[in-house]
């Protein structure tokens, strides 16, 4: 229990110094702005702008803006808080895996917030995007909208899902049964859905937060075989 009290501490200051630090840069609007018209321009490029369609055919529906709202609140930190728990008494190895990779990934996301704020689609309705969590979720909207830990221009990458595929990672290397594997699948294409839906992400952005996270699990992987291949070097003296 002592063990896991700090490594739950380890992590608890890596995600303060993640969200002071994230919202730490939330005065660059212009820029922001003009971040998010390049993505839009850049995704029409490739027809990859599929926000607009996604989040209107939601709007006609109370229960499916309820469903997205609740999909991008319950399926980031409190999806990840129990996770955690979870791997830490059942599959400890997986739980290193999937917190270093978390911890890798924040910080990636960190550099990448600072130097390229990007505001998100729910800030221009001019194009006709809705807040749907400002409408639909107050109460746990205004929970996660403390002013010291909030950057609205911290839309590239999108963790929420770059975290949710981490969170599928994790969920699939502990079982094989069908159901599990069909959660573990579940998880990020849920978020991702979710948060092109809700607005508070452009599809790149969806990308980039899965190409970040692929990659931050792939090296953690990767230097856990490294260490195990490397021979042990006894002393001769």
């Amino acid at each position: 229990m002592r063990e896991f009290l700090r490594e739950l501490a380890a992590v608890a200051a890596a995600a303060l110094v993640y969200y002071l630090v994230r919202g730490a840069v939330s005065d660059r609007a212009e820029e922001a702005f003009q971040r998010a018209r390049d993505i839009l321009e850049l995704e029409q490029r490739f027809w990859l702008d599929w926000e607009l369609v996604i989040h209107e055919a939601i709007l006609g529906s109370n229960a499916l803006i309820d469903l997205a709202n609740g999909t991008y609140f319950w399926g980031h930190m409190p999806l990840l808080i129990v996770l955690a728990v979870w791997l830490w008494r059942s599959h400890r190895t997986i739980w290193r895996t999937f917190r270093n990779a978390l911890l890798i990934s924040a910080a990636v996301g960190m550099v990448c917030y600072f130097l390229f704020p990007t505001a998100p689609p729910r800030l221009m309705p001019e194009l006709g995007y809705i807040d749907t969590l400002a409408l639909r979720a107050a109460p746990a909207y205004q929970a996660q909208e403390v002013g010291l830990f909030v950057n609205p221009y911290a839309a590239l990458p999108s963790l929420h899902v770059g975290w949710a595929l981490l969170a599928g990672l994790a969920v699939w290397q502990t079982s094989s049964h069908p159901l599990m594997r069909a959660f573990a699948v579940s998880i990020p294409l849920s978020q991702s859905w979710a948060v092109v839906a809700t607005a508070n992400h452009w599809t790149l952005d969806a990308f980039a937060g899965i190409g970040v996270c692929a990659i931050a699990w792939g090296i953690v992987v990767l230097s856990h075989r490294l260490s195990f291949r490397m021979p042990v070097q006894f002393d001769r003296g």
